[in-house]
């Protein structure tokens, strides 16, 4: 049976050599999983947007316009409900508005926009969503 000659273990360099390359490597997997939980963020609001905005382009939609309804009257138009939460429920983070501009792009139709806007985690800046149709009731 042979015997180990060096039992002394590793040395302080060797040892403070690889927590370097630890913290490095760290470091990097910290950066990159916060910028994806930023991104994942963004996304889901931006999607939940989108889905206010098609909603209330859905709730337009569902107007008779022969009836003259105050939503497509010609204005700035603001939801009840703002702020609301990605459902359209009261009390969460998101505005909805719309502007209907009769007679445009011609006689007898009217632009429709849709605007979702909302602050992101972090309150540094203001994010919009749009949607324009080109008649009284978004068809």
């Amino acid at each position: 049976m042979t015997r180990l000659v060096n039992t002394q273990g590793m040395s302080l360099v060797e040892v403070l050599s690889s927590l370097a390359i630890f913290a490095v490597i760290a470091a990097g997997t910290t950066a990159s999983t916060i910028s994806t939980i930023r991104g994942n963020t963004a996304s889901r609001d931006t999607s939940a947007a989108s889905a206010l905005i098609h909603d209330k382009v859905e709730q337009l939609r569902a107007l008779d316009p022969v009836a003259n309804p105050a939503d497509l009257t010609a204005g700035v138009h603001q939801d009840a409900r703002n702020p609301m939460t990605e459902l359209g429920q009261a009390g969460g983070q998101y505005r909805r508005s719309w502007t209907v501009t009769r007679n445009s792009p011609r006689q007898g139709l009217a632009v429709v926009k849709v605007t979702v806007t909302w602050s992101d985690p972090t309150n540094r800046s203001l994010t919009s969503a749009t949607y324009v149709c080109l008649s009284a009731t978004c068809a």
